[in-house]
């Protein structure tokens, strides 16, 4: 069996752990819950009882399998959890090999590297008999359907497309801190429907505001008061990275709502089904029609030279990383 692991958890059970588990990826929380998932299918509420965490780096193959093949007097299933597990693997592939083929009853291995080949001897048997579950990043649509999935069942919200995609570009990929961010939304707003409005409002305190602030401004050309607030949030010691989630979130669809209004769509209509929040859809017209279409056609390079600049992909003579974004904010102004 090979699956990722956010369907893992909903397919084992008591009798269905198989009892070679590869966890393989360096995305923690998936690594975490999916540990957890097999602690709680064996072992039920007493999920720690016969789980053994052991270092990859330090454990030898004989320890290993002493833990596995003793059962305590107070459970009788043992899981073995072998962690930073690449180093382990590479230096026992054989005697993995042939435990894969023989198990010991009752017991669950669990291994987690941060790489398994699928084209091991020892992968294609694991994924045969056991199970390899994929714990790496989530990105794209894959992302955006955990996170309605997670604040659904876990938080009992419902999150908009639109809150969704704004929630990732201000918090970013990492799943840890956008199931925090879920249990804050479920525990601050009132509301069982979590929108855009919501998740400005309550993600990311007063930087989160005074970004659309500033991004406000500059759709109405006042490129110094836009400055201002950015200054403000520089000086707070705002991530610049956050930072431009919040414009990036913004400046994507105004581009987007371009190319549609390219291909012969009324603006208004474009901007509405580009996904431009209800209550800026008249400022962003006035805007677009401001700026004009060669300028508006630019915005998507623009965004992406930034971020490049910022993850220091163009390093070749470029400016520090707030003159960066600082340039950018009066391109966008339409006053450069």
């Amino acid at each position: 069996m090979r699956k990722h692991a956010t369907e893992f958890a909903g397919v084992i059970d008591a009798q269905g752990v198989p009892p070679v588990v590869v966890l393989v990826g360096g995305e923690e929380f998936l690594v975490r819950q999916s540990a957890a998932a097999i602690a709680g299918a064996i072992f039920g509420d007493d999920a720690d009882e016969g789980l053994s965490r052991r270092n990859g780096d330090e454990v030898q193959w004989r320890d290993v399998h002493d833990e596995l093949a003793t059962v305590s007097m107070f459970a009788s299933q043992r899981v073995v959890f072998v962690e930073r597990a690449d180093e382990f693997i590479k230096k026992n592939r054989p005697v993995l090999e042939n435990y894969v083929a023989g198990p010991v009853r009752n017991s669950v291995l669990v291994l987690q590297p941060k790489s398994f080949p699928g084209n091991t001897r020892l992968a294609k048997a694991v994924a045969k008999s056991g199970a390899v579950v994929e714990c790496t990043e989530l990105e794209g649509a894959a992302l955006a359907r955990w996170l309605g999935a997670t604040a659904k069942e876990q938080h009992g919200i419902e999150l908009t497309r639109d809150a969704a995609a704004l929630l990732i570009e201000l918090v970013g990929s990492r799943l840890s801190q956008l199931e925090s961010e879920l249990a804050k939304l479920a525990s601050c707003s009132s509301a069982d429907r979590i929108d855009v409005e919501v998740v400005r409002s309550l993600v990311g305190g007063w930087q989160v505001q005074s970004t659309f602030d500033m991004l406000s401004a500059l759709r109405r050309g006042h490129t110094g008061q836009a400055l201002v607030e950015f200054g403000r949030l520089y000086e707070s010691g705002e991530a610049l990275p956050k930072l431009m989630g919040g414009v990036a979130y913004v400046y994507r669809r105004l581009a987007r709502a371009t190319e549609m209004a390219r291909q012969g769509k009324g603006l208004n209509q474009a901007l509405k089904d580009a996904g431009v929040f209800y209550k800026e859809i008249d400022e962003s017209n006035r805007y677009m029609r401001r700026i004009g279409r060669d300028e508006a056609e630019q915005i998507l390079g623009r965004l992406l030279a930034v971020d490049k600049g910022l993850k220091g992909a163009d390093d070749a003579g470029r400016l520090p990383d707030h003159l960066l974004v600082e340039r950018l904010l009066v391109q966008l102004a339409g006053a450069a």
